[in-house]
């Protein structure tokens, strides 16, 4: 299992295939309506908490909720853009419940009441069921399980220049339509971002007050017989991740699930948590870290928040003409 910042690995709902973006962000409410896009209606969206960690860098970007939006906006506008070629691209799917609140996992697990039941696996969001979650994931593939490679092509700009006599805009319809919304240069977008984020990270990790955190929730592993140097560590273990390419331990089921072991070692990881202070701790350490990142790279992460803003707008703008 890869020890990551944001840790998610085992049953994940599939993503609409409109577009995915990065980073980390904050769980504001949207300020652009979902036009077309409607709530998903099988189950409720309550997600388990885990301790709420709000870093400074948060507000540079937009929500999760926000880029949920703008990916099915860019999707329903792409199909505009498809019927010029004489191709119907699916409406997407109503957007699947989010199982974690955002940064849930970035010290590892925070919630006592999720892993008691699923130890390290992210938890399915509440009210559903594994299967419900395999039959949702399913439906989400299947969705776009008809579309012919020329159409595939064709969106994502990887096909020939010309189709039924037609220019192809640069990277397809899934590209112009991302420039109709101010989005044009969305790989660039979230860089510098990102890097604030992670450099961050990095030095909080070397930072003296973290490194004696991280012996203290060590010793207090140690005292219930866990032997682990820091919280991803524990998170990391291959024991859990049978099933997902671990090495296929009886301390785990298949994705999506945990055996006692798993839980009881993780549900002493948040104790030892609760009882060092960890989550307070590490996170104003890297709020002191990211603050001095943000304060060097101010002009690109405002100039990127306000791409992100514009971007919403439009396509709320948009949609409401098509509407």
């Amino acid at each position: 299992m890869m020890n990551t910042r944001n840790r998610t690995g085992g049953l994940l709902l599939v993503a609409a295939l409109a577009w995915t973006a990065v980073g980390c962000s904050s769980d504001e409410k949207p300020q652009v309506d979902a036009g077309a896009v409607q709530p998903y209606k099988a189950q409720a969206s309550k997600t388990w908490g885990g301790v709420a960690i709000s870093l400074p860098v948060d507000s540079y970007t937009v929500t999760a909720q926000e880029r949920q939006v703008l990916s099915q906006a860019v999707a329903t506008l792409a199909g505009d853009c498809m019927k010029q070629y004489g191709f119907d691209w699916p409406t997407p799917l109503p957007p699947t419940p989010r199982n974690l609140n955002t940064n849930a996992r970035l010290y590892g697990v925070t919630d006592l009441e999720s892993v008691a039941v699923f130890g390290y696996h992210p938890p399915l969001p509440k009210g559903m069921t594994a299967p419900q979650a395999e039959r949702e994931t399913a439906k989400q593939r299947a969705h776009y399980a008809n579309v012919s490679p020329a159409a595939m092509t064709l969106y994502k700009g990887e096909g020939p220049s010309s189709v039924n006599g037609k220019d192809v805009p640069e990277g397809g319809c899934l590209g112009e339509t991302r420039r109709k919304v101010g989005l044009g240069g969305i790989s660039e977008l979230d860089a510098t971002f990102n890097k604030v984020n992670l450099q961050a990270s990095k030095q909080a990790g070397n930072d003296p007050r973290v490194s004696g955190l991280n012996q203290r929730w060590s010793a207090c592993m140690k005292e219930s017989g866990y032997h682990y140097t820091d919280p991803l560590a524990a998170a990391g273990d291959p024991a859990w991740t049978a099933g997902e390419g671990g090495d296929g331990s009886k301390d785990s089921d298949a994705a999506g699930t945990a055996k006692p072991r798993e839980i009881t070692v993780a549900s002493a990881d948040v104790r030892c948590k609760q009882k060092v202070d960890y989550v307070r701790v590490h996170s104003a350490v890297e709020a002191e870290h990211q603050n001095k990142l943000i304060e060097k790279n101010i002009t690109a992460l405002s100039a990127a928040r306000d791409t992100w803003k514009s971007a919403l707008s439009k396509a709320n703008e948009l949609l409401s003409h098509k509407g």
